[in-house]
C-alpha cells in the first residue's frame, strides 16, 4: 500500500488518502493539467495489462467441477478435482509449471507459475490455455493495492467540521443533507452493508453494528514453492473467519526483498471505511456512519500491498450469498457491498463482469469507488457494467483534483481533497474523518483518522442505499440505485463538472452530488408502475390496495414533516 502518514498534536495518527488501485499501466493522459486533473489526450485507450511481471492466473471453465458442500463432494475431493483439471488445461498449453492455488467458485479457479514471465509471455500463455476447448476463458489475477497523494493532515476542533460531510448542503456546500433524514428516524436498521477491504480493527464506534465476516485472503503461491505464502495475509493462515485485520505495514525488507516499493505504516483502511458507511450513532463517542442503524459484515480482501482479484472475488461473491468456495455464506447476506478498490487503466474484464452480472442477479448492490489517478477513465471494477462508479467533491463541492471521472460515473460524493477550480473557503478541512486504529504496525488502541479519495465517497453512497432499502425493503435495490443517481444536487457554478472545460461527454462527473434527503423523500414518494391492462385500456400509477396506499400516504406525510422540519433542525 501506498500511504503517507503524520502524527496529530493530540497524539492521534492521521492517514491520508486511501482510494484502493492497482498498480498497473496508468492511463496515458496528456498535459496540461486543471488543477490535479490532466486533460484527456483524445485517443487514449485502456491498457488491458500490467507492465510487472505475471505469475497468477484466472482460468474459467465452461463446465463448473462440483464443489465442496454438494452432494457427494467434500472439499478435498473438489480441489483434486480442479487441479486434475488444471493439469489437463497446462498440458494442452504446454506449460509445465503452471500449478493449481485455489478456487473463486466451481467454474473458475486460480493457477500460478512458479516464476513470473514477463506481460508479453502472459499474453501467450493465455491465449493457449483459452485453445482448450473446455475454457471459457482466462485473465489475469490482478494485485490490488492502496496509493496515497501527499496532503498536510489537520483535524478542526470544530464536530461540525470533523465530519462535514454529513452536513446539510446549505451550511457546507458539499455536504450530503443527511442530518434531517436521521431527525424524521431513517438510521438503515434491519440492512446489511458488506465492507469487502482490508478487514476491520474491533472499534467502540463499530462495534455494536458488525457482523461475523470472513477473511478471504488466501496463500500467495503453494507451498512447495518455497515462498513467504502467508505474506500478504499476515496473519499466518489462509483464509479463515477472522476478518479482523491484523495490519498491513511494509518494511524496507519487504521494499528490498521485491514484495512492494515503499515502505509504509499500517492503513487500517477497511475499519475507516466501514465508519464512513455504518459507524455507531448516539452513543456518545467519536462520530457516526451514514447509516448508523445498519449492520457492517467485513470481508478481508486486502493485505500487505493490497491484494488479488480472485480473492476479491471470491469475497464479494460469499457476501451477496453466494456459494463456491467451500465457505458456508452468511446467514445475512448483503444487500449493498463497498468497493473502495480497483485497478488503473484495465478494461472491465469477462470474469469479473460475469461475477458482477451474478452478484446483481440476486437483487444486491455494488458500488465503486473511481479511482484516484485524476484521469477521465474509471478503474475495475468500477467501469464494470451495473457497478455504481462513485467519484469525489470536496467541502466546496467541486470535483476533487484527484479524483478520476468519465464515461460510467454515476454519482459524486464527498471525498475531501483540494477543489479543480473553484478556490478553497477559508480554514477548508480537506479531509474525511472515521474510524480508525492508533497502531503504527501492529494494532494498538482505538482512534480516529483522517483520509481523502474516492475510496472515502463510496461509502457514503452505500449508507444512502442502505437508509433507502430500510425505508423500503419492497423495491428492487435497482430501483433503489436509480433514484439515489436522480436525486442529486447539480454541480456548483464555475467548478470543474459544471464548466466542463475539455469539452467531456455529458454525464462524465455522474448525475450530481449525492443527497441523501432528496433521496429518502424520493423513495417515501415512489409508487411502482403498472403495467396497463391486457384489453387495451389506459395504464397509470397505482398502488395494489387500500392498505398500501394507506402506508404510502403515512410515508408521505412523513417525508413532508422532515422536510419540513429540516430548517429547524440545530446545525
Amino acid at each position: 500500500m501506498k500511504f503517507l502518514r503524520t502524527a496529530a498534536k493530540a497524539g492521534i495518527p492521521l492517514a491520508l488518502l486511501c482510494s484502493l488501485a492497482v498498480v498497473a499501466t496508468a492511463t496515458a493522459v496528456a498535459a496540461p493539467k486543471l488543477g490535479g486533473k490532466a486533460q484527456p489526450s483524445g485517443t487514449v485507450a485502456l491498457a488491458q495489462a500490467e507492465q510487472a511481471p505475471v505469475a497468477r492466473f484466472m482460468i474459467r471453465y465452461k463446465t463448473p467441477v462440483k464443489m465442496a458442500g454438494q452432494r457427494g463432494a467434500t472439499q478435498a475431493t473438489e480441489r483434486l478435482e480442479a487441479a486434475a483439471q488444471v493439469t489437463r488445461s497446462a498440458s494442452v498449453s504446454g506449460a509445465s509449471n503452471l500449478r493449481y492455488l485455489k478456487s473463486v467458485a466451481a467454474d473458475l479457479h486460480v493457477v500460478v507459475l512458479e516464476q513470473a514471465v514477463s506481460p508479453a509471455e502472459a499474453q501467450a500463455l493465455m491465449q493457449r490455455l483459452r485453445a482448450d476447448a473446455a475454457v471459457e476463458d482466462v485473465v489475469i489475477d490482478h494485485r490490488m493495492q492502496a496509493h496515497a497523494l501527499p496532503n498536510d493532515p489537520y483535524l478542526v476542533p470544530d464536530s461540525r467540521y470533523n465530519q462535514w460531510h454529513l452536513q446539510d448542503s446549505t451550511v457546507v456546500p458539499g455536504g450530503i443533507n443527511v442530518r434531517s433524514v436521521w431527525g424524521a428516524g431513517s438510521t438503515g436498521s434491519g440492512v446489511v452493508v458488506a465492507v469487502v477491504d482490508g478487514g476491520y480493527r474491533p472499534h467502540a464506534d463499530l462495534e455494536a453494528n458488525v457482523l461475523p465476516g470472513y477473511d478471504f485472503i488466501s496463500a500467495d503461491s503453494p507451498s512447495k514453492f518455497g515462498r513467504n505464502i502467508h505474506w500478504t495475509a499476515n496473519d499466518g493462515d489462509a483464509r479463515d473467519p477472522d476478518a479482523r485485520d491484523p495490519g498491513d505495514w511494509i518494511t524496507p525488507d519487504d521494499v528490498t526483498n521485491g514484495y512492494c516499493d515503499k515502505a509504509e505504516e499500517s492503513s487500517w483502511h477497511g475499519t475507516h471505511v466501514a465508519g464512513l458507511a455504518g459507524a455507531v450513532g448516539n452513543n456518545g463517542v467519536g462520530g457516526l456512519g451514514v447509516a448508523y442503524g445498519a449492520q457492517l459484515l467485513p470481508v478481508r480482501v486486502l493485505g500487505r500491498c493490497g491484494g488479488y482479484s480472485s480473492d476479491i472475488l471470491a469475497g464479494a461473491r460469499w457476501a451477496a450469498g453466494l456459494d463456491g468456495t467451500g465457505v458456508t455464506p452468511p446467514s445475512r447476506p448483503a444487500k449493498v457491498l463497498n468497493l473502495s478498490l480497483g485497478v488503473s487503466g484495465v478494461a472491465c474484464d469477462t470474469t469479473t463482469q460475469s461475477i458482477v452480472d451474478e452478484i446483481r442477479a440476486r437483487n444486491v448492490s455494488i458500488v465503486a469507488s473511481s479511482g484516484n489517478d485524476g484521469s477521465t477513465f474509471l478503474t475495475m471494477p468500477a467501469n464494470c457494467k451495473g457497478v455504481m462508479a462513485v467519484t469525489a467533491h470536496t467541502r466546496e463541492g467541486d470535483s476533487a483534483d484527484y479524483a478520476n471521472v468519465g464515461a460510467g460515473t454515476a454519482i459524486s460524493a464527498p471525498g475531501g481533497g483540494d477543489n479543480t477550480i473553484l478556490p478553497p473557503s477559508p480554514g477548508n478541512p480537506r479531509f474525511i474523518v472515521s474510524t480508525g486504529n492508533a497502531g503504527l504496525e501492529e494494532p494498538a488502541g482505538d482512534n480516529y483518522m483522517l483520509y481523502n479519495g474516492t475510496s472515502m465517497a463510496a461509502p457514503q453512497v452505500v449508507g444512502v442505499l442502505a437508509l433507502l432499502a430500510s425505508l423500503r425493503p419492497d423495491l428492487p435495490m435497482a430501483t433503489l440505485e436509480g433514484i439515489v443517481i436522480g436525486s442529486t444536487r447539480p454541480f456548483p457554478a464555475g467548478g470543474y463538472c459544471a464548466t466542463n472545460p475539455y469539452g467531456l461527454p455529458a454525464g462524465f462527473c455522474g448525475s450530481g452530488l449525492l443527497d441523501a434527503e432528496k433521496a429518502v423523500a424520493a423513495v417515501i414518494a415512489y409508487v411502482a408502475p403498472v403495467a396497463p391492462p391486457s384489453d387495451g385500456g389506459g395504464g397509470c400509477t397505482v398502488a395494489t390496495n387500500g392498505q398500501a396506499d394507506a402506508g404510502l400516504a403515512l410515508l408521505t406525510l412523513a417525508a413532508l414533516l422532515m422536510l419540513a422540519r429540516r430548517r429547524r433542525q440545530p446545525r
